[in-house]
């Protein structure tokens, strides 16, 4: 058994079983991953695949059992090349981040221009998502740390350090009613024509959400994925929207703003990383750039909250 033929094994569970996918994925050729998947068959003494004619349809019982340690034995070897790599050239590497269109444009910008500064050796790669994809980027091992509002179901694999509560406001025209009333209401927003964003996001969703849990009928009349075309279509007089504060940004002057946290459930700018994930300082750094508190320390605890065992800690703090 063999590292390579674990890693053939992992490529293809990821590209969906398909054995030509995994291939390309791998830089090799087909009849290549199919040979070494026969031969950890033959090794383990058990099939790890259900088979018809040329296609794979399914791992088997002991195919999942096997892809579940061949992920973590595989992890473990990416994080021994990174203790080596980090010994030969601390200052240099790679940091794959993964992170929605919000945090992208008005979260990440500042701390990005600052990491590139005081790291000039790391490449930086940033991947846009869908919220609920970032964590399945940060799992399938593509992306070493990921930002997003919130983060749904269950990823045991993933250490989620919460960050800031991410705050909404109303944007309307400049001597609009509602800018006058020292608090509004849900009820007061359906009285007028929102701008709102696509129903298909999640904040699209969780705005709808807190009307239809009122029971209030709010009029929508466009829907947008992009903050800066909601504004824009605001500042024509369209109509009012709900827009996450951070990207309000500087007021137009045509425009007023007001707070409206208040009326929709807590949200929160959560960053996730793999729990066992080697710590490269220039990663803490990064982390650190985005959330003064949560330290080298503060993450390493966070990290070993849930170990498996009673050495995990004295482990992982080891490396």
């Amino acid at each position: 058994m063999t590292l390579k033929q674990l890693r053939f094994l992992r490529e293809v569970a990821r590209q969906s079983l398909n054995i030509s996918s995994a291939a390309v994925a791998l830089h090799t050729s087909q009849p290549g991953v199919s040979r070494q998947l026969q031969e950890l068959e033959r090794e383990l003494g058990v099939e790890l695949l259900v088979r018809r004619k040329n296609r794979v349809l399914a791992l088997t019982e002991a195919g999942e059992a096997v892809l579940l340690s061949a992920r973590r034995m595989l992890d473990e070897a990416d994080n021994i090349r990174l203790v080596a790599e980090d010994l030969r050239n601390e200052r240099g590497g790679r940091l794959a981040l993964a992170t929605s269109h919000l945090h992208a444009r008005y979260t990440l910008l500042a701390p990005v221009k600052a990491f590139t500064k005081r790291y000039p050796e790391v490449q930086l790669h940033l991947l846009q998502a869908d919220p609920d994809d970032v964590p399945k980027l940060i799992e399938a091992n593509e992306a070493d740390v990921g930002i997003s509002t919130d983060v749904t179901g269950a990823h045991p694999t993933l250490v989620l350090l919460p960050s800031e509560v991410l705050k909404r406001s109303i944007i309307m025209p400049k001597g609009h009613p509602l800018a006058s009333r020292k608090r509004v209401t849900l009820a007061d927003l359906a009285q007028y024509p929102i701008v709102g964003y696509s129903p298909r996001s999640r904040g699209g969703q969780i705005i709808a959400k807190a009307f239809r849990d009122e029971g209030i009928d709010a009029r929508f009349v466009v829907s947008a994925s992009d903050s800066d075309v909601i504004k824009a279509y605001v500042e024509e007089g369209l109509g009012i929207a709900i827009v996450p504060a951070l990207a309000v940004g500087t007021v137009p002057p045509r425009l007023q703003v007001i707070d409206a946290t208040h009326l929709f459930p807590k949200s929160v700018t959560i960053i996730s990383l793999r729990r066992d994930i080697y710590l490269r300082r220039y990663l803490t750094d990064f982390i650190q750039m985005l959330v003064p508190t949560l330290t080298r320390d503060a993450i390493y605890r966070a990290m070993n909250a849930h170990a498996d065992s009673p050495d995990a800690p004295r482990r992982r703090a080891a490396s």
